[in-house]
């Protein structure tokens, strides 16, 4: 089996899309894997699996985005797991950079925060805090890069969630555990997510975005405060034979 070093997963359905992620990673001096999942067809991707060997796609039946992260996750089989989202575009050998930094680092409790372009800005990930408004709230990692046998020890995503804001706990339960967040990236190494505007479309993340941060808050906020050690139990996803068929949890629907 080859050594993977970074595995790239996302919850994916924009199928016209998949080929400028793919092309964005070509001369990547790492080597990775790219796993996508959700409801699409092997069929609407059969010419994407022959084009790009690295390629994976997992489809699932009516299930919330969320989950399709996880049930990425349990496929991926690289030394570093990065979350990312099928619109993105990546600056030239950008994994292969960040893998390289977080070798550097040499703690597997790090989490990578990638630098990120979107609407033609440059969106600072020093700014990108628990609360926006509170720079001094713990850093976040939307398009995080980590460990991915240490996020499988912390139990990989929490089922509660609907479409984001996973990813936000995974960085609170490692700063509980003693790790923390470092930024990867400038203004010439990023990940470029505003693609879909030019194409008439908009990101539909924040359909989810209020539910999704109110169990975030119950989780790990009292008042405007965060709390590092989770105020109720970790709820992990059950890889059972409805894994790929059913929201566990709370339910969400794509839009």
């Amino acid at each position: 089996m080859q050594d993977i070093k970074v595995s790239i997963i996302a919850s994916a359905v924009r199928v016209p899309f998949y080929k400028t992620f793919l092309d964005s990673l070509n001369g990547t001096t790492v080597t990775h894997e790219v796993i996508f999942a959700g409801p699409n067809t092997q069929e609407e991707v059969a010419s994407l699996l022959f084009q790009y060997p690295q390629f994976r796609y997992l489809t699932t039946q009516n299930i919330k985005p969320s989950q399709c992260y996880e049930v990425a996750r349990a496929a991926a089989v690289g030394e570093t797991i990065h979350w990312s989202a099928d619109d993105c575009e990546y600056s030239p050998d950008l994994i292969g950079k960040a893998y390289r930094l977080w070798k550097e680092v040499n703690d597997e409790k790090v989490i990578l925060s990638i630098q990120t372009r979107e609407n033609s800005q440059f969106c600072d990930m020093k700014k990108h805090t628990f609360f926006w408004w509170d720079t001094t709230s713990p850093l976040m990692a939307p398009l995080g890069l980590m460990s991915r046998s240490y996020l499988e020890r912390l139990g990989g995503f929490d089922r509660r969630f609907v479409c984001g804001q996973y990813e936000n706990l995974c960085v609170i339960m490692a700063m509980s555990d003693g790790g923390r967040v470092e930024i990867f990236g400038d203004k010439n190494n990023f990940i470029n997510i505003d693609h879909m505007r030019r194409h008439g479309l908009v990101r539909p993340f924040a359909t989810g975005y209020n539910t999704d941060r109110q169990v975030l808050e119950d989780l790990c906020v009292e008042g405007k405060k965060v709390f590092l050690n989770l105020r109720k139990p970790f709820e992990p996803y059950i890889h059972d034979e409805t894994f790929l068929l059913k929201s566990q949890s709370n339910k969400g629907k794509w839009e």
